[in-house]
């Protein structure tokens, strides 16, 4: 077994980093049956406590089943485990809730997973809960959640609907929708929540394809605002801020900008050499950061990968010796991380695309032709990343910051098929 106290230590330096570079986010109201720490000058809210440091988790959802195990990273022991009808794929909200997506069942089951921190600016306060579920979301073909503007919004593409649940519920452990968003007809879409409104997906003109063909504005109670000028022929993959959204189009990228209550629309090139089969399909980044990253299209036609700066609009693509399975984003926007077909973890320069520092950390190469195969992952918590090898039941810790160096291998005994990062 690990030592324990160690363990969290170094855990609770690492989440320091992290919190260094974070916005405050609104405190919880204080309550009676919390218990807080002696001396501290926020009480906990109901059913939690508050302890020394960061207690950072991993939720790592099943490929096989409907089961999310959720593992304490000090330990790497399972603290819980729920089970869903279905296999499910998981978004991680504020940091600390799950929304794990069952398309076969049509539900979408909110998961507070227990651990979180609030950054007050010269300090912070950590809490531990029970795990639970906070319910369930019922519709048609649940697919897009998307988290923003203090919201989060979960697209049905059966339905052409979005329920948005606000984060002021979520913190008194309500899913109650707060708004439902109305696109023009069922499709393949997805809700931004901006601005205090939405930026809305369009079905594709004739019905011709379940993918989008635009945006339009909608206001915070739902309604159409205005359409975005530019269209989006076969929308697939989008990114939002306080400011712009972004959205993955066969011809090129659509950003759309507000500034004072105005929306401006531009479509950006790809990058020389990028076409409908290898352009951007999932956008990584985090809140606040102007970077995006994307595999450079999926793994039969993939190139690389592509990073997007919305400050300069500009592009680098980075050529990797292998197909890039999954990519992902350090929290300071400086590095770019890859997982490769042949089982390795890279880690790129953001700026120059330049590499600078590789390890293995699948115990094979992935055989991306075997379409029964389930894919390798990557998040990233503070200054490590975790990678899925669904082939092995295992994830690889990976300190990135000294040379991509294997700080463990979680046995997690279920294939995992996505990640997730809460408590820091």
């Amino acid at each position: 077994m690990p030592n324990t106290t160690l363990a969290r230590a170094a855990v609770a330096a690492v989440a320091a980093l992290t919190l260094g570079a974070c916005g405050s986010p609104p405190e919880e109201a204080p309550s009676p049956d919390g218990r807080s720490q002696p001396g501290s000058d926020l009480a906990a809210e109901a059913g939690s406590t508050e302890v020394e440091g960061p207690e950072p988790r991993l939720l790592v959802s099943d490929a096989d089943s409907g089961r999310v195990d959720l593992l304490d990273l000090a330990t790497a022991e399972t603290v819980h485990s729920f089970e869903f009808d279905n296999p499910v794929r998981l978004t991680t909200v504020k940091d600390r809730y799950a929304f794990a997506v069952d398309s076969a069942g049509g539900a979408v089951h909110v998961v507070d997973a227990g651990s979180w921190t609030l950054d007050h600016g010269d300090h912070t306060h950590s809490y531990t809960k029970t795990p639970v579920e906070l319910g369930a979301l019922e519709g048609s073909k649940p697919a897009q959640v998307t988290e923003g503007d203090d919201k989060v919004a979960t697209f049905f593409d059966g339905d052409g609907v979005a329920r948005v649940i606000d984060f002021a519920a979520l913190r008194k452990d309500s899913i109650d929708v707060g708004a439902v968003v109305r696109a023009d007809a069922p499709h393949h879409g997805v809700a931004l929540p901006i601005a205090d409104g939405f930026v809305v997906s369009r079905s594709s003109p004739g019905g011709t394809d379940s993918r989008p063909g635009a945006f339009e504005i909608h206001t915070a109670d739902g309604q159409v605002q205005q359409s975005v000028d530019a269209a989006c022929p076969r929308l697939h993959g989008t990114a939002v801020s306080d400011s712009y959204a972004l959205g993955a189009c066969d011809d090129g990228l659509l950003l759309a900008t507000i500034v004072g209550g105005a929306w401006t629309s531009d479509k950006i090139p790809y990058p020389a050499g990028i076409g409908a089969a290898t352009r951007p399909t999932t956008f990584r980044g985090h809140g606040g950061l102007p970077v995006h990253v994307a595999a450079a299209g999926p793994a039969a036609t993939n190139d690389g990968v592509l990073v997007f700066d919305s400050r300069t609009r500009a592009w680098t693509h980075i050529r990797t010796p292998d197909r890039a399975m999954d990519v992902a984003l350090s929290g300071d926007g400086r590095s770019v991380f890859a997982v490769l077909t042949d089982g390795t973890f890279r880690v790129y320069d953001a700026q120059s695309g330049v590499e600078t520092a590789s390890s293995r950390v699948l115990a094979g190469p992935y055989d991306w032709t075997d379409e029964s195969a389930t894919p390798p992952v990557i998040v990233v918590g503070g200054t490590r990343a975790y990678v899925s090898d669904p082939a092995s039941k295992t994830v690889a810790e990976v300190d990135f910051r000294d040379a991509a160096r294997v700080a463990r291998t979680l046995d997690i005994g279920i294939a995992a098929s996505t990640l997730g990062v809460v408590g820091l």
